[in-house]
C-alpha cells in the first residue's frame, strides 16, 4: 500500500487481493485497523491524494479524473477546477512578500544577461517568459536545448548574470543541471516552481513559489503565468525611459512586416 498507492486508489479490492497475493478479508482488517469502518473509506483517502496530484503517476490521475467525472456533475467538476484555480492564486498572493518579489525583479534589472530556462512542460512557458521580457529588454536569452545542445546558448554565462529557471515536481534533468552550472560560474539563479522541496528550489537562489494543484491529470500553470507575468510587470517598471522606445520600435515593425492579421473585406 506504501509503494503502489496508485493501485489502491484506482482498482478494486480484489484486483489489488489478487496483485498482492493477499486475501479479501486481510485487506477489510487491515481498515479497521487503521481506524476505517470499511476497506472503500481507507481507499477514498488514496483516490483523493491521486486527485490532489500528491502522487505523480500521471496515467493513475487520468484513470481517477475518469472514474470520479462519471460519478458527479458537469457542474460540480467545473466548480472544481475553479475552486483549485482560485486557490492556487490565492496562495501565492498571500505567501509572497511584494518587497522579496520586488527585489527578484530588481536583481533581474542589474544583471548583465539573463538566461530563461525551461524543459518539457515548461517549455512553453520559459518561450512566453522570454517573448515578454523581450519587448522590454535586449539582454534575454532563451536556452531551448534544440537537438539535445545546452552548452552554446550558455557559453558566456558568468558573474553578473541571471538565469530564471521554471521547473515543476518532477523536475527536467536538464533544467537542475544548468541551475548547477549556472551558480558554478558565479550567475544567480530565480527559480519559479510548485514548491520550496523541489530539486530547482535547492539550487536556486531566489525562490518564487506557484502552487500548481488542479483536478487535472496533470498539474495547473495558472500560477506559473500570474508570477511570470508579475516579474516582467516589475522588471520592466525598473527598466529606463528605453523600455518605451523599445517597445515602440518593436511594435511598428511588426505593423511593417504584417505579422497580425488584417481583413481585408473591412
Amino acid at each position: 500500500m506504501l509503494e503502489h498507492p496508485g493501485d489502491i486508489a484506482t482498482l478494486s479490492m480484489r484486483q489489488v487481493a489478487s496483485g498482492a497475493g493477499v486475501s479479501l478479508p486481510n485487506f477489510s482488517r487491515l481498515a479497521k485497523a487503521l481506524g476505517y469502518e470499511t476497506y472503500g473509506e481507507l481507499r477514498e483517502v488514496y483516490r483523493k491524494q491521486v486527485q490532489q496530484s500528491d502522487i505523480k503517476e500521471y496515467h493513475l490521475r487520468a484513470e481517477n479524473l475518469q472514474k470520479t467525472g462519471s460519478d458527479i456533475s458537469t457542474r460540480e467538476i467545473w466548480e472544481e477546477f475553479r475552486s483549485s484555480t482560485l486557490d492556487n492564486l490565492t496562495a501565492i498572493f498571500e505567501s509572497i512578500d511584494p518587497d522579496y518579489f520586488a527585489g527578484v525583479a530588481n536583481v533581474l534589472n542589474e544583471s548583465r544577461q539573463i538566461f530563461v530556462v525551461g524543459m518539457q512542460a515548461s517549455a512553453s512557458f520559459s518561450a512566453y517568459t522570454h517573448y515578454l521580457g523581450g519587448m522590454a529588454s535586449g539582454k534575454i536569452r532563451l536556452v531551448r536545448g534544440e537537438g539535445g545542445v545546452f552548452a552554446d546558448p550558455i557559453a558566456d554565462i558568468g558573474e553578473g548574470d541571471v538565469m530564471i529557471s521554471i521547473s515543476q515536481q518532477p523536475c527536467a534533468r536538464a533544467s537542475i543541471e544548468l541551475a548547477i552550472l549556472a551558480r558554478e560560474r558565479g550567475a544567480k539563479v530565480v527559480a519559479i516552481t510548485d514548491s520550496p522541496a523541489a530539486p530547482i528550489s535547492f539550487e536556486a537562489d531566489y525562490v518564487l513559489l506557484g502552487p500548481n494543484r488542479s483536478p487535472l491529470f496533470f498539474e495547473s500553470y495558472v500560477g506559473t503565468t500570474v508570477l511570470i507575468e508579475a516579474l516582467i510587470g516589475f522588471f520592466t517598471i525598473g527598466q529606463s525611459s528605453h523600455v518605451v522606445e523599445r517597445i515602440e520600435r518593436i511594435e511598428a515593425d511588426r505593423m511593417r512586416l504584417n505579422e497580425y492579421w488584417k481583413n481585408k473585406k473591412a
